[in-house]
Parts: C-alpha cells; structure tokens; sequence
C-alpha cells in the first residue's frame, strides 16, 4: 500500500510475511545544510536517550525488553542531497509471540513517544539530557582522527566536494559546530524538522495494511504532521572542473601506516550502454577478493595492507582506498593505474566477467533477506524511483552485458580527486 497522508507526507506499507519481525522507520528529509548537519545527529542522540515517559536510556531500554526486545534506532545519513533524520522500531511479529495482541500498537506508541514526547525542562531540553549528549558526541568527533581508513574517506570527501559546502560538515557533524550549540537552539531545530521536512514512513513485515494505516491516521504521526511540507528537490554534483583540474592533498602524521585514497568519475558513459555496467567493471578492478587490485596490488606484489574500489550509482564515482607502508605510495599508484589500463584495453577475462555477474546476482539475493532492504527500497520508491531496477530488469542488463560496455565504463574514467595520509613513524 501506498499512500498521501498530507503534501510530502508518505505511508508504505509492505505486508512481506517472510520475516519473523515487522520494522517501522519515519525518515525525515530536507536538503543538506551545512549548518544544521551536526545539530541533526546530536537530535538523533538526545532523542533515542531519553523522552518523556522514558527520562533515560535505561527507562527506554526496560520498555522495549517489555515489548519483547524492540530495538529502537535514531540516526542521520546522507541520501542523495538531503540530510536524514530516522527513527526506526523493529519488534518481534505477534503470531511468534503467545501474547501478542498489542504488539503492533504498542511498539507503534514507543516510537511516537521517541519522536514526539520529549524530555524537556521548561523550553529545552532536560539539561542533564542535552549535556550527556553532547559530551559523548564531542567525544566521538574527537576520536574520528585515531580512525586513519576514516580520516583519508574523509580528506577525499573534501577534495570531491570542494565546491560544495554543504558536503563540506561530515554527516555526524563537527567539532566547531558542537561546541557553538546551545539546548534552545536544539529544540528549535526540532520543531523545524517536525514542521517542515518531507517524511516518508515505512513498514514492512506481517501486518494488516488496512488496520495499521488506520492506527497511523489516529497516532501523534498524523494528528502532529498533517500540515504540507516543502518539496524536495533532487539536484546532483557536477565534477567538470575537477575533471579539468584534479584535486591533490597530502597529509603527514605520525603513523606506522599510511593510506591513499582516489577519486574517479566516469563522465562520458554512453547511455545506451548496460546501466550494470560499472558495477561489474568495479567488481573486475577492485571490489572483490578476486579483483585485478586485490591479486595484483595486494596478493602478487605486497604493495599494500589493503587495497579496494567501490562504485556509488547515484554520483557515478569509483573509489579507490588502500592501506600501506610510505615508501610503497608511488609504486601502488602505479600498479593501481596499470589494472584500469588493463580493463581499458579489454585484457580481462571471460571468467572475470563471469565471476562478477555471479557476485552481482548473490549479492542482490543476500541483500533481500534484510528488512532493511525493502524500506530502503521503499524509499527510492517514494524519492528516486529511476534509480531502481526490478528484478526483471536486472537479469535482462545482466543477461545483456557485453564485454566492450565494461571497458567503455573504464575508458571513461576521470581522475578527479587523490588524498594521502603518509605516516612519518620515525619523527
């Protein structure tokens, strides 16, 4: 089921029988603001932590072993240009329970409590609350430069989206921001997402679609939200300058290991080639254990620790990250440029071919025995719905590929961004 329940306020209902639990999740979206990414996500954490009837962890955590070990989530992501804020229940579905009637409606009650009854003093919120929080995220913020594969993800982030900054802020936020951030200046970011952001709420698992819309219509997730929101505009990143002037950066710190990251863009893809296309060509560089970088880089000529690429559909970005000692950075560069020759020149094998297609198809089957999957799903659905392929079309692109698609895909490779992170351990 599919329904409006306001302008920009979405109800999915998947009634999937095939798992033993049923997941709520509300994502709240609005576009990526570098100045409201950090107050979201410390949002996130005061409001999974305490709330009204809850006013601590440890009161939340006691309800939902009551409901039979629900587990509530909060968090913020990046999808596409937006900022996403999401609260998620998952519970245990009442036909496996031997008293289950409420199941459904009162796990539904707990995650509107979460997102609508919060602990507050006066106007703010509870300061014990809001001050826990904000130490523990400082404290996380302040232990993301111990995590080098993070830091160089990061430093590569920066140089890709230069000219973008409201990509500029990580989406759990920075150090700057946290510190400048008052208790009344969180609660109103709440009432503005409350307000104004497109929502779109899904469920999947065993459950009546037409009784749970009805429960919907009557809970605080309408009677709070029926107001129309902004619209949402999708707007991607052009890389044309980067393509034009590569960005560079090295980093030196004190470290037994040093790490290089790489940014490429594949402008230029034709369109009527196979839209699996570069998956597949990823795959044969470095997104698998049997991958040209891994055997080659890695296996025949230990040149690094690790060494992987990654395909991101919606940005058409490859990335590559590798973990190795200083003295090995220029030759692993070189090794890695000579793997993307070999895929342009189409010296890849039927079998690696072959290999990739079955990682492709395990891959999208693994991937649907998770919920997460089809709330997800959902989600592009109701936001992106081009991006998505069914099952049908998947084959027939698998079915369809063809071996100068794959080199096409590598023969458009531009390299837009480098980062590296040498660690100097004799300083």
């Amino acid at each position: 089921m599919r329904k409006t329940l306001a302008k920009n306020i979405f109800l999915n209902i998947n009634p999937i029988k095939k798992f033993r639990t049923i997941k709520i999740q509300v994502d709240f979206l609005r576009p990526l603001k570098k100045e409201e990414t950090t107050s979201r996500r410390l949002l996130a954490n005061v409001m999974s932590n305490s709330t009204a009837n809850y006013p601590s962890f440890r009161s939340i955590n006691d309800r939902e072993m009551e409901l039979y070990g629900s587990e509530i989530n909060v968090f913020t992501r990046n999808l596409l240009n937006f900022n996403d804020l999401a609260f998620s229940i998952e519970f245990a579905d009442p036909k496996f329970l031997i008293d289950g009637q409420t199941q459904i409606k009162d796990n539904l009650e707990l995650l509107n409590e979460i997102i609508f009854k919060l602990n507050l003093m006066g106007q703010k919120f509870d300061q014990i609350a809001f001050d826990t929080e904000k130490r523990n995220l400082m404290s996380n913020l302040v232990s993301i430069q111990d995590n080098q594969d993070l830091v160089s993800t990061l430093g590569l982030t920066k140089l890709i989206y230069q000219n973008n900054p409201d990509r500029q802020v990580p989406i759990f936020g920075n150090i700057d921001q946290l510190n400048a951030l008052t208790n009344e200046q969180l609660l109103k970011m709440y009432r503005d997402v409350i307000k104004n952001d497109t929502v779109v709420i899904n469920v999947v698992g065993n459950v009546d679609e037409e009784k749970f819309a009805e429960d919907i219509l009557t809970s605080g997730f309408y009677t709070q939200m029926n107001n129309e929101r902004l619209d949402l505009k999708i707007e991607f990143d052009k890389f044309n300058q980067l393509i034009t002037n590569p960005a560079e950066k090295i980093e030196h710190k004190h470290l037994n290991q040093s790490r290089i990251a790489l940014a490429y863009a594949t402008e230029g893809v034709s369109k009527k080639f196979n839209r699996l296309a570069p998956q597949i060509m990823n795959l044969i560089l470095g997104g698998d254990d049997q991958s040209q970088l891994f055997q080659q880089v890695r296996e025949k000529n230990s040149l690094a620790y690790s060494v992987s690429s990654t395909y991101q559909p919606l940005s058409h970005l490859v990335t590559i990250q590798a973990g190795l000692d200083a003295d090995s950075v220029q030759k692993a560069l070189d090794l890695i440029n000579q793997q993307i020759e070999f895929i342009k020149n189409g010296k890849f094998s039927d079998n690696q071919v072959e290999h990739a297609q079955k990682v492709m198809v395990t891959r999208r089957k693994i991937a649907t025995d998770s919920i997460q999957y089809y709330i997800m799903r959902s989600i592009w659905e109701t936001v992106y719905p081009k991006t998505l392929l069914s099952d049908e079309q998947f084959q027939t692109e698998l079915d369809n590929l063809d071996r100068e698609h794959i080199a096409s895909v590598a023969n458009n490779l531009h390299a837009i961004a480098q980062y590296q992170l040498i660690g100097d351990s004799n300083d």
